[in-house]
């Protein structure tokens, strides 16, 4: 029946379509104007609604008139003092004086010739554009003037859901009519040359003249500025550093539009017609660490200016509003951070330089270190001219001087083979680093990578493969459902037929007897783990995560319980800082308070609590359980660091040591560290050097034990009703006969009475090792996620010249 409606339907709509088409053939001349009418009509519409601001709020003449000189945005510290600012795009502003005649008739001969006849628009240009480009299909190119090219350099062209090229340019033609009613030619000039990109991230031509030509632009010769101003129309197909005749052809087409229209004699344009020659100045990139704090900051800041428009209705910009933004960084704090994550991924990577592997590669690193070898451009070539492998390999091995990144210096010269080379761009360690207030959830501390100058991804915010740090979040759970510390389960390796033969193994492969929740948890074993994630239930395990604050996607799957979804370190220590402040979700935030030029108060924080995660008592059970983890556990290598404050946390690790993670926690604050690699298939060559506990613990270490020092100290101890647990561990026997033992066992606590004694009797702390981490035979390993079915590791070629 619906099958018959549904023909019917097309059949009426066939024969309208037919009837239309008819009607066409017998009224040619009318249906033309028709068309051309409802054409027009729509054109207005468009117009209309882009003016009224249904696809972006049109800048208003108070805010153009300020983008002339534009007011930099500053940064502070929670202490008031200034640690950044924000800039309109990576430029310096050129002054009138220093923009000479030939530089202004280059540009205007060759982008926009009638620049002094029109008010902001060429609609000659718009009408060849139509006949050329549109009708005769011949290639006129654009019909957009300076000021519309002003307009896209200062507000960038967004993306639409549909129509984006015009809806864009009637943005620009919009913007261009503002901007000449309220700016004369030479000011819209200045505006363009300050604004426009000349390629390779550079900004305005101030910046290009140095770079290419080492002078200021007053002292650009006629062949140099026609040179610049020629590169304009595509800055990396004639870039002059890397396409030296395209430059300089290109050049030449400037200075024939210069005698074109007069701006020149034949004699001074065949004079400038010289070889093209260069002054190139390798810009230099600063390393920086808070540098990622002030693009978090950024972040924050539009999502508030979003929603928090100017009075003239403006929507506030960071680069030219001239704000005071007043943020809850510690600078202390922020010192010790950047210190920590500084040393420690200098030692890890000595390390890794020596031990790295590619367990992930059928082969091992060997294999891998071929196929890159093989991809590089210049092995590629040189096997294309036919050279022996012998000579191809000699290429390899030969030393030579190449530029390598060293943290916090930049790029420095050092000598290496194109094999070392390739290799130390593989196994390059990141990391990432904050500590928040588990109280208020302000922002206290934030590294997001080794070197900004180096990379810009910011590892707090990506995320990763969280390891074993989830396990917290499946035994609060299981708490919540009922569970309790001393309940014991069997420590066996079983085969999941319902999870395609799933079978999670402990990182130590020890098997048999029984541990205790608390034991379970504080030695990071994935067998009890998984039997706790299937009884708990995943879909109470994934609600506990939300109430807690993680907000990515997360599988629906048990492994999850092994950290194998990918979670970014925020959210992480969002989610530890409900369990440290004794079960309330906070919001991590980064600005405190927002003012204008004037002094004015836009925007004050108030801290935001938003419910209850858990039960008190399930709180203070699961502290008490994180409590062990570094007691006895996987991260018992922070007793070493003589922190004379109770810290608990949670180690993690994931598979073959790609990623390693260590979060710890005071009832004020939390503080979490992640360290691994970008390319997942170079790892640690061992998990005792890749753990959790070996790489991002003692980051995070450093961090609390820095505060320790303070005379008026921030941290406090975390208090229990009890010392230990009233259950062993781990068991010999299996999971029944255990909890029958320890219902009976009177020994236990007293034999943990003595051992504290005769510690504090020894007062000796464990010894460590800088690099190496807690001496063989000291240290838990962390349980990793092994056998898991949603583990993908990605083996994508990177093509390294």
């Amino acid at each position: 029946m619906m099958f018959e409606g549904v023909k019917k339907v097309l059949a009426q709509t066939w024969s309208r379509f037919r009837g239309l088409i008819a009607y066409v053939r017998q009224h040619p001349f009318k249906s033309l104007l028709f068309a051309a009418i409802a054409g027009f009509c729509s054109l207005i519409l468009l117009f209309l609604v882009i003016y009224l601001g249904a696809f972006g709020k049109l800048p208003s003449k108070a805010y153009l008139k300020s983008l002339k000189n534009p007011v930099t945005s500053t940064i502070y510290a929670s202490n008031k003092e200034p640690i950044g600012y924000y800039y309109l795009q990576n430029r310096s502003n050129a002054d009138s004086s220093q923009i000479k005649s030939d530089l202004i008739q280059a540009l205007v001969a060759t982008e926009d010739s009638r620049f002094y006849e029109h008010r902001g628009i060429d609609y000659k240009s718009y009408a060849r554009v139509l006949i050329k480009s549109i009708i005769l299909q011949q290639n006129a190119g654009g019909g957009s003037t300076i000021t519309q090219q002003v307009a896209k350099n200062l507000f960038g062209r967004e993306k639409q859901f549909f129509l984006s090229t015009p809806i864009n340019k009637i943005r620009e033609i919009f913007i261009a009519r503002r901007l000449e009613s309220i700016y004369d030619k030479e000011d819209i000039i200045l505006l363009y040359f300050n604004t426009v990109s000349f390629g390779e991230n550079i900004y305005g031509i101030e910046k290009a003249s140095f770079l290419f030509f080492n002078k200021a632009p007053e002292e650009l010769t006629l062949p140099e500025s026609a040179t610049l101003v020629g590169l304009l129309k595509a800055p990396s197909y004639y870039n002059p550093r890397n396409f030296p005749e395209r430059a300089e052809q290109r050049r030449n087409v400037v200075l024939s539009q210069m005698l074109k229209y007069h701006y020149i004699s034949r004699e001074t344009f065949e004079e400038a017609q010289t070889p093209l020659k260069l002054d190139y100045q390798t810009p230099k990139k600063v390393s920086s660490f808070s540098a990622y704090f002030k693009d978090y900051v950024a972040r924050e800041f539009v999502l508030w200016a979003e929603d928090n428009p100017a009075p003239d209705g403006h929507i506030y910009d960071l680069e030219a509003d001239g704000l005071n933004i007043y943020t809850t960084l510690n600078t202390n704090i922020q010192k010790y951070a950047e210190a920590a994550l500084h040393r420690q991924a200098d030692n890890l990577q000595k390390l890794m330089d020596t031990y790295w592997a590619a367990a992930t590669t059928e082969g091992g690193k060997e294999v891998l270190l071929q196929k890159l070898v093989d991809q590089n451009r210049e092995v590629r070539q040189m096997r294309q001219r036919g050279r022996t492998e012998a000579e191809i390999a000699a290429f390899v091995k030969e030393k030579r001087k190449r530029k390598y990144w060293v943290i916090g210096k930049g790029y420095e010269e050092q000598m290496q083979s194109l094999e070392d080379s390739i290799v130390k761009s593989i196994n390059r360690l990141h990391a990432g680093v904050i500590a928040v207030s588990s109280v208020s959830g302000r922002i206290m501390g934030y590294v997001g990578g080794i070197d900004y100058g180096f990379s810009q991804i910011d590892n707090v915010i990506t995320p990763r493969q969280v390891g074993s740090t989830f396990k917290p979040i499946t035994y609060l759970a299981a708490l919540q459902a009922g569970e309790d510390p001393c309940n014991y389960y069997d420590n066996n390796l079983i085969t999941y037929s319902k999870y395609e033969d799933w079978r999670p193994r402990n990182s130590n492969n020890r098997y048999g007897g029984s541990y205790a929740m608390h034991g379970a948890l504080a030695n990071s074993i994935n067998t009890v783990s998984v039997t706790l994630q299937l009884k708990t239930g995943t879909e109470r395990v994934l609600g506990q995560a939300k109430k807690m604050g993680i907000e990515s996607e997360l599988p629906n799957v048990p492994s999850i319980v092994l950290g194998t979804a990918d979670i970014s370190l925020l959210e992480m220590v969002t989610a530890y800082a409900s369990i440290s402040n004794g079960g309330n979700k906070i919001k991590p935030y980064a600005i405190d308070r927002i003012e204008d030029e004037q002094g004015n108060v836009l925007f004050e924080a108030k801290p935001r609590y938003e419910g209850r995660v858990a039960s008190s008592e399930n709180i203070k059970a699961l502290q008490k359980m994180m409590e062990g983890v570094v007691r006895d556990g996987t991260g018992s290598r922070l007793l070493g660091y003589g922190i004379p404050y109770n810290i608990i946390g949670k180690t993690g690790t994931t598979q073959n040591n790609g990623d390693g993670w260590f979060i710890g926690c005071s009832p004020e604050l939390v503080v979490g560290s992640w360290v691994g690699t970008f390319d997942k298939r170079v790892q640690f060559a061992s998990t005792s050097m890749g753990s959790g506990a070996n790489t991002a613990l003692p980051i995070v270490a450093s961090i609390f034990k820095n505060l320790s020092y303070w005379k008026r100290p921030m941290l406090t101890n975390f208090e229990y009703d009890f010392d230990y647990f009233p259950c062993r561990p781990f068991v010999e026997s299996n999971a029944t006969e255990a909890y029958e033992l320890a219902r009976t066992d009177s020994t236990y606590l007293q034999e943990l009475r003595i051992k504290d004694t005769l510690a504090i009797l020894k007062d000796k702390p464990i010894e460590i090792d800088s690099v190496q981490g807690i001496f063989p035979g000291q240290m838990p390993l962390d349980s990793i996620a092994k056998d898991s079915p949603t583990i993908d590791i990605d083996i994508s070629n990177i093509n390294i010249d």
